[in-house]
């Protein structure tokens, strides 16, 4: 029996540390079917306290921290997608000696199915965010009394009481369902300043719970794994990441081939982790030919992106922010995202052994990356998915994300979707001439900048809507003739510009979702606005390609947009693409990808969105008809 306490008896006692991107999780599991646990719990509840033993000092160091706990308790029949009676209990920010404390309560939310046992999860996850040097440690505790401090007494075993408790490794290196199936390997890559134990993990969790719903098959028969070698080092650069996850991927493609029939691969990037996992396929193509080869290797399956930087942040930015990044603010990262030339940039991952760079040595890193082997495997993936926020990422902005064209027309005026005016759609997107799913962007608050098209002559207004006028998209024979007209260019309607300071302190100072929108589907606003599919034939003719000296000289960022146009033609001229628009609240960078389950709820739809598209029921029934 629990050694007995002034508050009761002590169920568990668990004293852990974690660092950077690690996480612990446990199960708790009561059977009032035995009398021994029956006699213990009173008021058919159960206390859970966590406190975070960092010294206080600690609180004000974000520099190398923070040094603090994400921790959220989740009934076992919680279902974020279905309403739910009961407030959810998390803290976002558990600082250095704070304490959170819960209440397990034992009733139908918590019952496992018709039977008198009772569960909860508990996720506790590091907020570390830089460095790999601390550990912070924690303790928790369950009794079945409510405690004023941290009990002194021990524990021991009670019949009907179950404690589980698993790892990052555990959670990150769990086995497939049916290891006798041919094998789906499914890797995720983490964005900038991020990890992959915490801050992907309800993106694997998602994931692995959309194809347990299938039935029997091999493609329902998924792994999830993700590398963790480039957490604490976004300022590395961007080839220097890629190169280390190939070394990874090529790694665990061998082991996973020596245990099962490894037969499907696919790849989800977050924000940074889309040009990581992309130079990842350039080495793994130059290195080792053989695990991508169209008899013999895996056959790819998804490529998929979320607020991904496909062509830099440069002229998508204000000048100071592409002036640090010059400064080395994000090392060789931020020249990466800059399109800075890097003249004595190594070969190494570029281009074969014995090679030289040849026409690659002045160019941009980004604009390298999606030329062969990489945009010829591209091409053969099933899937090819972006997801991108049309509001508030100033992070990674809308034109980067979306491969710069888009349908600006079919999006439609800038008001009304969060007031009804809009449209959700998770179906299959069509061609350009039937049904696309597409809906308005988000109104924003008008601001002065929005209030001087009012003012300012429609023929200004025209030419500040150039850039979005080119990258329009091109409509069917027999639709251009319908879409073309004096009023063409007056339907374009762009969004409001992200501000990146003001998404970056969103990150620390974003409003939290209310009760009932964790509880309650219907009190939630946020959309997938456009969805659709854009096939090569649909791109403009490129405009860049023959410009006069002097428009070089008086447009000083002449460059940047030409090497934009070129990344992202290369990346569309062969393939067929699923773009995704979403409307999320702020801090919509970290939402997009659910950084934390309930802190980042905004961006639930979209991961579910995601998972059923590619990974659940509806990838088999509304596969991608791209032909190439």
């Amino acid at each position: 029996m629990t050694k007995s306490l002034d508050e009761g008896s002590l169920l568990v006692d668990d004293t852990l540390g974690l660092g950077l991107g690690e996480l612990a999780r446990y199960r708790i599991t009561i059977d009032q079917d035995c009398e021994d646990l029956g006699n213990l719990v009173e008021n058919s509840q159960i206390y859970l306290t966590f406190k975070n033993t960092e010294s206080a000092l600690l609180r004000p160091i974000y520099l190398t921290g923070p040094y603090s706990f994400y921790v959220d308790v989740q009934p076992h029949n919680y279902n974020e997608f279905e309403p739910f009676d009961e407030d959810i209990q998390f803290c976002d920010d558990v600082k250095p000696n704070d304490v959170f404390r819960a209440v397990l309560k034992i009733n139908e939310n918590s019952r496992i199915g018709d039977s008198n046992r009772y569960s909860w999860q508990i996720n506790i996850s590091s907020q570390l965010s830089v460095t790999k040097l601390p550990t912070l440690g924690f303790r928790v505790c369950v009794s079945t009394q409510e405690l004023r401090e941290m009990p002194h007494s021990s524990t021991s075993s009670v019949k009907g009481f179950l404690c589980e408790k698993w790892d990052t490794h555990q959670i990150w290196n769990l086995p497939p369902r049916y290891p006798d199936l041919p094998l789906h390997l499914v890797i995720v890559t983490h964005g900038i300043f991020s990890n992959v134990g915490c801050d992907m993990i309800y993106l694997k969790d998602r994931i692995e719970e959309a194809a347990k719903g299938e039935s029997r098959s091999s493609l329902s028969n998924v792994v999830v794994r993700g590398y963790r070698g480039n957490q604490g080092r976004s300022s590395k650069g961007i080839k220097a990441n890629g190169i280390r996850m190939g070394r990874f991927v090529i790694e665990l493609v061998d082991e996973l081939r020596k245990q099962y029939d490894l037969k499907y691969i696919s790849f989800v990037g977050h924000s940074l982790g889309g040009p990581t996992q992309s130079m990842a396929l350039r080495y793994v193509c130059l290195e080792r030919p053989d695990i991508f080869d169209p008899k013999e290797g895996l056959e790819p399956m998804h490529f998929i992106t979320l607020a991904s930087p496909y062509l830099g942040v440069a002229g998508e930015v204000p000048p100071f922010v592409t002036l640090a990044l010059d400064l080395g603010v994000l090392g060789q990262t931020g020249a990466d995202l800059n399109l800075s030339r890097t003249f004595f940039m190594s070969k190494m991952g570029l281009v074969k052994k014995g090679d030289n760079l040849g026409k690659y040595k002045f160019r941009p890193l980004l604009e390298i990356i999606p030329s062969d082997p990489v945009i010829s495997l591209i091409q053969r993936f099933k899937n090819r998915t972006t997801y991108a926020n049309v509001l508030h990422d100033g992070i990674v902005p809308l034109r980067t994300a979306a491969l710069l064209y888009l349908d600006w027309k079919g999006l439609g005026d800038v008001h009304g979707v969060r007031k009804g005016g809009g449209k959700e759609d998770t179906g299959t997107p069509e061609y350009s001439n039937k049904n696309d799913t597409t809906g308005e962007i988000p109104e924003e608050k008008m601001d002065k900048k929005s209030a001087l098209k009012y003012i300012l002559p429609q023929a200004a207004l025209r030419r500040g809507y150039k850039r979005y006028q080119r990258t329009q998209t091109r409509y069917p024979r027999s639709d251009e003739d319908k879409q073309s007209g004096s009023d063409g260019e007056e339907r374009i309607a762009p969004p409001p510009n992200a501000n990146p300071l003001i998404s970056a302190a969103n990150i620390i100072i974003a409003p939290l979702p209310t009760q009932e929108y964790l509880r309650d589907p219907k009190e939630r606003g946020d959309k997938i606005i456009h969805d659709k599919l854009y096939y090569p034939d649909e791109l403009p003719p490129p405009h860049y390609r023959k410009r006069d000296l002097f428009k070089k000289i008086i447009y000083p960022n002449d460059r940047i947009y030409r090497v934009q146009e070129r990344i992202a033609r290369q990346w569309q001229e062969t393939s067929t693409w699923r773009k995704v628009l979403v409307s999320l609240e702020p801090d919509s960078h970290n939402n997009i990808v659910v950084r934390r389950k309930f802190v980042n709820a905004f961006g639930w739809v979209v991961v579910d969105h995601l998972t059923k598209n590619h990974f659940g029921s509806e990838s088999h029934s509304k596969g991608d008809k791209d032909k190439n």
